[in-house]
């Protein structure tokens, strides 16, 4: 029977009947001819192919041209490549047209427990003795009945729309193949709460070894999938794929909250929401009212991580869907569970030769043998693949050779000794081999991008940044050859790009979002390039990190330029040592000051748990650091103190706060602005525990020794009277009493206001004395909401948010504090 698509003009094919040569041959002959003899068009896919090739065009067009498909599932179905591809591409298609029915299988001498992927037992017709001419009857009156309703072919479905992702998408897909029968399982599992049977918050768990795919299988479902979760896609990153990182439930919980954190900044929830202990529950309100189903995944749960406390990772909300992945098992707490191994040897063979087809079959045979050889580990074959790129590439056999029997020469002890821990029995060595000589065919500039990103975090690397650390570690620089250095890395499979990444825009990209332009990289590929670079070069490359993440945090102390540098935050804990999984590095001069710029970043940026993560461990190390003075020690102290008032911890940072101030009275002397910068913090922090007359009483006392010292005008002495205006406003114990204060700070408030306004003119408007004139127009506000001033109120709130969202960006916490703020007088007004 000759294979062929209707001509243009002609009517579409009701049936695509898709069946394995072995056992349904003739089964498939009969259907086709009872089905033509009841009047249906039929096209019958006949296998003329070796099972490694492709499906090929005309096949797909004639299926992309029928209505239905009817696969005849036997023993044998399973194992034929070609039947899986048919049907996952009408599956796929038939869900984008809102009926999965239209693939009918006809199922023969398998159970349906046995069916892959399930979803083909949902419409399965049983043969049970019956001939082709009965089951033709009865499979003609479900097509003609689908067609009345609705007689559009798969071809017609539409393309899966892009699912909205918070806080970012998930990096991969280029090298995804396969994996048909898990996205369906997934699927399926995630429909738990639709099955009488089972009326349990829907979890799947996703797991393997390291470099199967856990993760780009979960963003591929969340793509192919997206009309499952119109609500959204909801991602956590938990970095648990080192052997070394902590399961300990609190270091997991931590770490777990400023995922939520993320994602409430892009939902834009206000500061008072962001904060620890409203966050929970301010994220299960807004996931509630969007009153569609949404995704929720978390990727990379720590492999010894208590399957008892998984409730707590899972969505917050009845109508969240919960995606895991880990290399652990959880076998409690899961509604469906699926380990994923080696891929397909046909979809490995097709992920290893994507690049350079074979030319001939015993360069095919020996491709399928280097699949073999890499066990289907996806990560080892897309760098396989990578290296039939290279100019010296002699083949297929000869590569297997390399990768089978290296050269002893080759050290690969050490790496080999490395994966052990990290990959199954028989993986290590072969995965080594493939691995080295990827980093060894790379060309310089590629080594370079490689080699820097490994002493980094497991995060999206700014290409910025990358071009600053190679510079400074004495390597050639400049966006043209990190530009080109990282596309080598990517054709060899060793790194991918963000999807808002464009290599041809790196050297002209828009200056104010560089960080829009960044790059990722496997975490094992990661570790085995430090491994594979030898101690100086890593300390070399560390070394130009500081220096790069130091000036670009000292930067932001002019202008408030973070969002400039905001994805580069993460690394910072990388090259100070104190990230599991990275080199532990000691801490010196240099990495407690990069540490303070940090932990003073992210309290400007709104984020005071990822400060005090960062400031704890600096004042411990502060401590126990010989040469460091007494001085260092008391500043770091204080900025913890603040860290911990910026999370809501408010007796902590009391506690630190009482002890710096008389130590830095007695080593400065009273009137040292450090003394007096301790002191106004003191008095917020007693602000904040409502003693607010103690407040105010200290709040005057540091203005008049600023005013005096060093000028009204001065930058902090405008600050501390900012402070102060708020503490007279919090004042009164009566009616009477707590109106005359308002008033008061009213009065004050326009005439800080005057004075800020001057002191920003002349820096700027994104100087920090322009946030100066906001944060007091701010105060303004409030005293005249307070006084029943609303529209004074209104006016002055919305300068305040229009003025920070120019500055800070619209989800800071600081600009949706001052839109919630306009929003309360506007409503107060109507």
């Amino acid at each position: 029977m000759t294979i062929s698509s209707p001509d243009a003009g002609e009517p579409p094919y009701d049936i695509f009947i898709c069946y394995a040569w072995d056992d349904s041959k003739q089964l498939a002959d009969e259907l086709h001819q009872a089905l033509t003899e009841v009047g249906l068009n039929v096209f019958q896919d006949e296998p003329s192919m070796d099972d490694w090739d492709e499906m090929a065009p005309e096949i797909r067009a004639a299926l992309l041209s029928s209505r239905t498909l009817l696969p005849l599932v036997s023993p044998g179905f399973p194992r034929s490549p070609h039947c899986r591809q048919e049907v996952h591409l009408a599956l796929d298609c038939a869900f984008r047209l809102g009926r999965t029915d239209r693939v009918m299988a006809v199922t023969s001498g398998v159970r349906p427990d046995d069916i892959r992927p399930s979803e083909l037992s949902r419409y399965r017709t049983p043969r049970q003795g019956r001939s082709a001419r009965e089951l033709a009857v009865g499979i003609a009156e479900r097509v003609r009945a689908l067609a009345a309703e609705d007689d559009r072919t798969f071809g017609d479905a539409p393309l899966p729309s892009s699912p909205d992702w918070f806080p970012e998408h998930l990096p991969g897909g280029r090298h995804f193949h396969g994996r048909h029968a898990e996205l369906w399982e997934i699927h399926e599992g995630l429909r738990a709460m639709d099955k009488a049977r089972n009326m349990g918050h829907p979890v799947v768990s996703v797991s393997g070894v390291g470099g199967q795919g856990k993760t780009a299988l979960c963003a591929q479902y969340a793509r192919l999938f997206a009309l499952d979760h119109s609500g959204g896609v909801f991602l956590v990153r938990l970095s648990g794929s080192d052997r070394r990182v902590r399961a300990s439930p609190d270091a997991v919980r931590a770490q777990f909250t400023e995922g939520l954190r993320a994602i409430g900044l892009k939902l834009e929830l206000t500061a008072d929401e962001l904060g620890s202990d409203r966050l929970p529950g301010a994220l299960r309100t807004r996931l509630k009212n969007l009153a569609q189903p949404y995704l929720w995944i978390v990727d990379d749960i720590p492999s010894g991580f208590d399957a008892e406390l998984l409730p707590e990772l899972c969505a917050p909300t009845g109508n969240g869907r919960t995606l895991l992945t880990t290399r652990g098992r959880f076998t409690k707490g899961v509604s469906a569970e699926i380990v994923l191994g080696g891929l397909d040897p046909h979809d490995g063979l097709s992920l290893l030769t994507g690049h350079r087809p074979p030319a001939a079959r015993a360069e095919t045979r020996a491709a399928r043998l280097l699949t073999e050889l890499l066990h289907g580990h996806p990560l080892g074959l897309t760098l396989a693949a990578g290296l039939t790129t290279q100019d010296d590439f002699e083949g297929y056999a000869e590569l297997y050779r390399q990768l089978a029997t290296p050269d002893p020469e080759d050290d690969l002890l050490e790496l080999v000794q490395y994966l052990r821990a990290e990959l199954p029995a028989g993986y290590a060595r072969p995965f080594a081999a493939t691995m080295l000589r990827s980093f060894r065919g790379l060309t310089d500039a590629g080594r370079d991008v490689l080699s820097a990103v490994g002493v980094l975090a497991a995060e999206p690397v700014p290409l910025t940044l990358l071009d600053e650390i190679i510079a400074g570690s004495g390597a050639p620089g400049g966006p043209a050859r990190v530009a080109d250095g990282l596309a080598h890395a990517v054709r060899h499979g060793l790194a991918e790009l963000t999807e808002s990444t464009d290599l041809t825009e790196l050297t002209d990209g828009p200056d104010d979002t560089p960080d829009s332009r960044a790059c990722a990289v496997h975490p094992l590929v990661a570790r085995a390039t430090r491994v594979l670079n030898p101690p100086p070069t890593r300390r070399k490359l560390r070394d130009a990190a500081v220096v790069a993440l130091t000036q670009a945090l000292s930067a932001t102390r002019h202008s408030f330029t973070h969002r400039a540098v905001a994805r580069s935050l993460p690394h910072v804990r990388a090259v100070t040592g104190l990230l599991a999984g990275t080199d532990q590095w000691s801490i010196g001069a240099d990495e407690r000051y990069l540490l303070d710029e940090a932990g003073r970043a992210y309290e400007q940026l709104g984020d005071g748990e990822a400060s005090l993560r960062l400031y704890a461990p600096l004042a411990e190390a502060c401590e126990e650091a010989p040469e460091c003075d007494e001085y260092t020690r008391l500043v770091v102290r204080l900025h913890l103190a603040s860290a911990h008032f910026r999370y809501g911890q408010f007796s902590a940072a009391r506690s630190l706060q009482e002890d710096v101030v008389p130590r830095m009275r007695a080593l400065l002397g009273p009137a040292a602005r450090e003394t007096l910068t301790a002191q106004d913090n003191l008095a917020n922090t007693l602000g904040a525990l409502g003693q607010h007359e103690a407040s105010r009483l200290l709040h005057t006392e540091v203005y008049r020794a600023l005013r005096d010292g060093t000028g009204p005008t001065d930058a902090d002495t405008l600050r501390v009277l900012g402070n102060l205006v708020i503490a007279v406003g919090r004042c009164g114990d009566t009616d009477a009493t707590r109106r005359r204060m308002r008033l008061t700070a009213v009065r004050y408030a326009r005439g800080a206001h005057v004075l800020w306004r001057r002191a920003a003119k002349a820096k700027g408007p994104k100087s920090w004395e322009a946030l100066g004139a906001l944060d007091i127009m701010n105060t303004l506000g409030k005293n005249l909401l307070a006084l029943g001033k609303k529209d004074e109120a209104r006016d002055a709130f919305r300068t305040v948010w229009e003025g920070r969202r120019a500055v800070l960006g619209e989800h800071h916490p600081d600009t949706l504090d001052a839109w919630e703020n306009t929003i309360i007088a506007e409503e107060g007004l109507s």
